[in-house]
């Protein structure tokens, strides 16, 4: 799957149709999602979509703009 164009400053920004599937599959309204490399967020905006809860992390600390701005 390609990765998406996004207006910030991250070279491999991945669609959430990649993430939706693997937290509807792994989680229930109300749980936890991980994500051990944030990026610029995909996950944790797909995730409180999906009504879950979210934890990030990201050693990058120039990619927490990013992750605001979704």
């Amino acid at each position: 799957m390609a990765t998406r164009a996004f207006r910030g400053n991250h070279f491999a920004v991945f669609p959430e149709k990649l993430v939706i599937p693997c937290i509807l599959s792994g989680s229930r309204i109300g749980d936890t999602v991980l994500d051990p490399f944030m990026g610029s967020g995909t996950t944790a905006a797909a995730a409180r979509r999906l009504q879950r809860r979210f934890i990030g992390c990201e050693l990058n600390r120039s990619y927490l703009d990013l992750q605001h701005l979704r």
